[in-house]
């Protein structure tokens, strides 16, 4: 179980203009995309830039994957494996604030985040990927007008051809019920402290030491979560808790640092949340080779524990380098 990061109470759609870095994004409904719909706290990390109501439970959106950005730098001349799965969570929570009913200050307990991509089409150009969503929401749970829990399946193309196909489950709760579900944890912030000494980046396909979320802990297949104080890309400081992106980037990261000399590059990725990710806790990141259900492919499971308990469990699959 996982909760996405959230966001102060606003009014639905209320452009918000200051302090932002980048001119955000208008959606079709001339609406704009702000950082509060996105759960994202700079506009630079937007993703989805608008969308458009088909029926009841489809809708079709828009979003964009910079060629550029500061985090999430391509990979082998693609584009960074996290940015399909943050497009998903974007996705959704766009939804779920501006068609489904969800205030802003509600809460999101993220079941799982499954996604295959094809990477063919992952190429990244001069300028930013344009990219469009189709979303079919499913499952859906409504009380009082407002989204309970539901399923986004999504087919994310570019230029017409499909480039992910993905799905989340999401819980939604209120201030009230996050509050009695969180407790005494609901005040618990990232503490900055000594940070201990990251995995080789180039083994994790990083390219600076402060993107490196792996710590060594003693054992090839084991690490310790490490979180760079103040990194914008991964810390926001209105969670209560390690965000569920944070989580998926170690485990990719940890798949790569298992299988290096190899060039992994995973193609599927599937996450079940289990638990909260704790902040002050210690967090062992541990993976493993498990078999493929595909010939000619190498599918490593990583699973994150804390108090030895885990708190997620993902699996990640990539083509063999050598066919």
């Amino acid at each position: 179980m996982h909760v996405n990061g959230t966001v102060p109470p606003r009014s639905p759609h209320r452009p918000h203009t200051g302090g932002d870095r980048a001119a955000t994004p208008q959606s079709r409904h001339g609406i704009q995309v702000t950082r509060e719909l996105v759960h994202r706290p700079f506009a630079d990390d937007i993703l989805v830039t608008s969308w458009h109501r088909l029926d009841d439970a489809h809708f079709s959106l828009t979003a964009q994957w910079p060629h550029d950005h500061g985090y999430f730098t391509p990979h082998q001349g693609r584009h960074h494996l996290i940015l399909t799965g943050e497009t998903i969570r974007q996705a959704g929570l766009l939804l779920c604030h501006a068609e489904l009913g969800v205030p802003l200050g509600h809460h999101f307990i993220l079941g799982d985040l499954v996604y295959t991509t094809h990477p063919e089409h992952l190429a990244v150009g001069s300028g930013p990927t344009l990219l469009t969503i189709d979303v079919v929401c499913s499952r859906m749970r409504m009380r009082a007008g407002t989204l309970a829990r539901g399923r986004f399946d999504m087919t994310i193309r570019k230029a017409g051809r499909i480039v992910a196909t993905g799905h989340s489950d999401v819980t939604v709760t209120g201030p009230r019920g996050y509050q009695l579900l969180r407790g005494d944890r609901l005040t618990a912030r990232h503490t900055p402290g000594a940070l201990p000494a990251p995995v080789t980046p180039r083994l994790t396909g990083s390219t600076k030491c402060r993107d490196v979320l792996l710590s060594p802990a003693g054992r090839p297949d084991r690490w310790l979560l490490r979180i760079p104080p103040g990194h914008p890309a991964v810390v926001n400081p209105a969670n209560d808790h390690i965000p569920g992106m944070v989580l998926l980037d170690a485990a990719q990261q940890a798949a790569r640092v298992l299988t290096a000399p190899d060039a992994f590059v995973p193609y599927a990725f599937g996450t079940d949340f289990r638990r909260y990710a704790e902040h002050g806790t210690p967090c062992v990141i541990e993976a493993r080779r498990v078999p493929s259900a595909l010939p000619s492919t190498t599918t490593v499971q990583v699973t994150g524990l804390q108090g030895g308990d885990p708190v997620f469990v993902s699996t990640l699959t990539a083509l063999d380098p050598r066919g």
